[in-house]
C-alpha cells in the first residue's frame, strides 16, 4: 500500500514531464526554425568526414544562418564535382577546414560562389570546387589534395590556412584523435604517416539528433559547447582548437614527455613545412599549381569598425606565434616558409580589412568566429584575382 502511494505520484511526475516534452518538440517542429544535422560516414583514406547526399539548415546562436548540400561526392557544393571540364573552363579546388566547408551561409554565399561568379563576368569562367571539413587540420588537407582534389584535375589548388590549424595538425602539441589521419616527423625530417583509426558513429547521438528539442539546446543554442571539454588554450582569434589534450593518450611521437615546449613548437613548424613541401610537389607532378591563402587575425581585419586595444607582445615572449603573438603566425612564420618553398602566398588580410572598412561591417559573426557573408565575398573576390595571376 506504502509503495502504491509513493510509485503513483511518481508516474504521475513522469507522464506529466513527458507529455511536457512531447508538447515542447511538437512546437519547435511546428513554429521555430530548427537546426538540421548533418551526418558523418567512415573515410578509411582520412578519417570521419560528412556523409553525400545531405541538404538541410544550419542554425547556430542569434546571427548564424546557413544551408548546406553536400554533394555525391561528400563535400558541401551544390553541384556535384566531374573530371571533365566544360569547354572553355579553368578549374581550382580550394582545401581547408570550416571555413571552407562554410556550413555558416548561404551557397551563393560562400568565397568559393563568389569567385566563380567573378569569373564567369570576366569572361574566363573557372569552375570552383571547394573541399572543406570541419576540425581538419594541415595534415588531413593534405590527403584531401592528394587523395580527391587533385583527381578533378585543377589547374590550381589552394590551401587556406588559419591560426588555428597547427593546432590542428601537429602531435607535438595536441593529441589529435586517432580516428583521423595523423603526420610527425622521422628522425631524418621527413613524413611519417598514421592511416586513422576504425571509426563508428554513434547510434545514441545519431537517435538524439532526430529531436527537434535536442538540436534546439544542445547545437542552436550552443548548449553543447558551453558544458563540453575546456579548449586546450584560448581559442585561437574566436576559433576553435581541439579539446583539452594534456593527457596525450593517443600520443604517436616517442619521447614526447621530455620535449621541451620549445622543441616541440620547432617540430610544429617543421611538420608544417614539410607537409606544404609534399602538397607543392604532388601538386607539381599532377599538373597544378599549389597555393597557400592565409586567412588573417581577426581583431585586426576588424580594426575600423572595432579598434584594438591590445599590443603585440615582444617577439621573445612567442618567436613561434603559438601564443600570445599567434595574431603574427602569417607574416613570421607562414608565409616566410611559403617564400622559402617557392609556393604563391596571399594574405588575406588586407582585402577583408577593406572591405570591413568599406561597409562598416564585420567579416565574421558577432558569436561566432566564422566568416560571414560579408567576409566570404571579400575572400572569394581576392582568391579570383589571385587566380588570373597564378594562371596567366
Amino acid at each position: 500500500m506504502i509503495r502504491r502511494r509513493i510509485l503513483m505520484p511518481l508516474i504521475t511526475i513522469a507522464a506529466g514531464l513527458l507529455l511536457g516534452v512531447l508538447a515542447v518538440e511538437a512546437a519547435l517542429r511546428l513554429f521555430v526554425e530548427v537546426t538540421d544535422v548533418p551526418f558523418y560516414f567512415w573515410d578509411p583514406a582520412i578519417g570521419p568526414r560528412m556523409a553525400p547526399n545531405q541538404q538541410g539548415r544550419f542554425l547556430l546562436g542569434k546571427y548564424v544562418s546557413g544551408r548546406y548540400s553536400y554533394n555525391s561526392q561528400g563535400w558541401n557544393n551544390p553541384e556535384d564535382y566531374a573530371v571533365r571540364k566544360p569547354a572553355g573552363y579553368r578549374r581550382v579546388c580550394l582545401v581547408g577546414d570550416s571555413q571552407v566547408e562554410a556550413l555558416q551561409v548561404q551557397p551563393d554565399e560562400t568565397m568559393n560562389a563568389v569567385a566563380a561568379r567573378r569569373a564567369e563576368e570576366s569572361g574566363r569562367p573557372v569552375q570552383w570546387y571547394p573541399f572543406g571539413v570541419s576540425g581538419f587540420g594541415t595534415a588531413q588537407e593534405y590527403e584531401v589534395i592528394r587523395r580527391y582534389a587533385l583527381d578533378y584535375r585543377p589547374e590550381v589548388v589552394i590551401l587556406l590556412f588559419l591560426q588555428n590549424d597547427p593546432f590542428d595538425t601537429s602531435p607535438y602539441l595536441v593529441d589529435i584523435e586517432p580516428q583521423l589521419v595523423r603526420y610527425a616527423l622521422a628522425p631524418d625530417g621527413e613524413l611519417t604517416l598514421r592511416p586513422p583509426s576504425p571509426w563508428h558513429p554513434s547510434t545514441s547521438r545519431r537517435l538524439a539528433a532526430r529531436s527537434a528539442l535536442v538540436r534546439y539546446l544542445l547545437l542552436q543554442q550552443g548548449l553543447m559547447y558551453r558544458l563540453g571539454p575546456r579548449p586546450a588554450m584560448p581559442a585561437v582569434g574566436g576559433l576553435p582548437v581541439r579539446e583539452d589534450a594534456r593527457g596525450f593518450r593517443h600520443s604517436i611521437i616517442d619521447g614526447l614527455s621530455r620535449m621541451s615546449m620549445q622543441e616541440r613548437q620547432e617540430r610544429t613548424w617543421a611538420l608544417i613545412a614539410k607537409l606544404f613541401e609534399a602538397s607543392r610537389d604532388e601538386c607539381r607532378r599532377r599538373g597544378a599549381v599549389f597555393a597557400i591563402a592565409f586567412r588573417g587575425w581577426g581583431d585586426e581585419i576588424d580594426a575600423p569598425i572595432h579598434p584594438e586595444s591590445h599590443s603585440v607582445p615582444p617577439k621573445e615572449a612567442d618567436p613561434y606565434c603559438l601564443g600570445p603573438r599567434v595574431r603574427e603566425m602569417g607574416r613570421e612564420w607562414v608565409g616566410p616558409i611559403a617564400s622559402r618553398l617557392g609556393i604563391p602566398y596571399l594574405d588575406l588580410t588586407e582585402d577583408l580589412r577593406a572591405e570591413v572598412a568599406r561597409s562598416g561591417r564585420s567579416h565574421r559573426f558577432p558569436d561566432d568566429g566564422h566568416l560571414s557573408a560579408v567576409g566570404h565575398a571579400a575572400a572569394g573576390e581576392a582568391l579570383a584575382r589571385w587566380v588570373e595571376i597564378l594562371h596567366r
